[in-house]
């Protein structure tokens, strides 16, 4: 039986896993003659107590706050980062502390790593996205104009600590979100953990801990044999290209949705896709589909928004001479990646989502 806080060393990053590891990483953080602590203001009131309840021997100088959520990942807030920064004359042996979910992971991870050329940062994840998936893997960033993630490095924080205790702090929506990533890792690389989830309303769950392992894990083990995305990292992005141009799209109408509800669409557009490419078979892309219904309510994309989600999908990252590289799976449990696919088929599988919806 496996024994939980899990400790990771995997050069250069150390990892803590599971409970008991928000009070085991006291001894590492005293080291620092500083710390500096971001967070937005939900985690700050009801993280930032569980964080002083557990660590109460570790002093921190000082707390800045952001505005929570993904408008909030932007270069004015990171100006305002850098801005507290300077003010507090922080010098580049103090430690930088991200407590939150992925947009906190991802915009305190940036401006850490350009302030004074790099100063060492901690993620301490809050929600079930951040631990699962977004505190791992060194991508820090922030969106620009309406494009995901179109600024930013890869700087790996010098740990990252997931303690499940955080948890309790969510509620329903952040817990639906961070479990469309978690079933992520079923689908592209992990059968063990889709057979543990497989038919199971998300509410229904109980071995956090070992499910966040498996999936924190999996992330780890893709981002050590690959950690500047040139190959079997790639594999991560599915669900990713259709997902955030529809996240962007509501983003950008001031319909803003959470990023699994968008990843969620994604995985099932992409799902159809895959089953086009490879002839997968019809059972498994029910078993698919019907998790992530079991799991997400639909909501409403009409056709007229599909030439908008194509400009969006053409910013994509993944884009490469002007043709979209998806990450599709060839079964459960099997990923691949760089699999260009026509326009055609793209826009056919987001009206397979639409039609599906207005059959519900």
């Amino acid at each position: 039986m496996s024994k939980y806080p899990l400790l990771l060393d995997t050069k250069p990053v150390s990892y803590m896993i599971g409970d008991g590891a928000l009070g085991m990483s006291g001894k590492s953080l005293q080291k620092y003659p500083r710390i500096i602590m971001l967070v937005d203001e939900n985690v700050e009131k009801h993280c930032l107590p569980v964080f002083k309840e557990y660590l109460p021997n570790v002093e921190i100088d000082h707390v800045i706050s952001i505005k929570s959520g993904e408008k909030s990942k932007n270069l004015e807030q990171s100006i305002h980062i850098w801005n507290e920064l300077t003010r507090l004359q922080v010098d580049r042996d103090a430690l930088f502390i991200n407590l939150g979910g992925g947009v906190v992971t991802d915009i305190g991870g940036f401006a850490a790593s350009t302030y004074k050329r790099g100063i060492p940062f901690i993620n301490f994840p809050t929600t079930l996205l951040g631990m699962a998936d977004a505190a791992i893997g060194g991508k820090t960033g922030i969106d620009y104009g309406a494009y995901k993630n179109q600024v930013g490095l890869f700087v790996d924080p010098v740990s990252v600590i997931i303690d499940p205790i955080f948890l309790n702090t969510l509620n329903d929506l952040q817990w639906q979100s961070g479990f469309a990533e978690v079933m992520k890792y079923g689908l592209i690389m992990d059968r063990d953990l889709w057979s543990m989830l497989i038919g199971k309303d998300y509410h229904h769950l109980d071995d956090w801990n070992k499910i966040i392992a498996k999936a924190a894990r999996d992330k780890i083990d893709i981002v050590h044999h690959d950690a500047l995305e040139k190959g079997m990292r790639k594999n991560l992005n599915f669900g990713h290209t259709i997902g955030h141009a529809i996240e962007s799209y509501y983003l950008m109408h001031d319909m803003p949705i959470t990023h699994g509800q968008a990843i969620a669409a994604g995985m099932i557009c992409e799902t159809w896709i895959s089953s086009k490419k490879f002839n997968i078979e019809c059972t498994q892309i029910d078993e698919v589909v019907d998790m992530i219904d079991l799991n997400f309510e639909k909501f409403g994309i009409s056709e007229d928004t599909i030439p908008e989600l194509l400009d969006l999908m053409r910013q994509d990252k993944k884009v490469r001479e002007g043709q979209l590289k998806f990450s599709l799976i060839r079964k459960i449990g099997k990923a691949t990646h760089d699999i260009e696919v026509e326009m055609d088929m793209v826009i056919d599988s987001i009206k397979y989502y639409i039609n599906r919806n207005a059959a519900h």
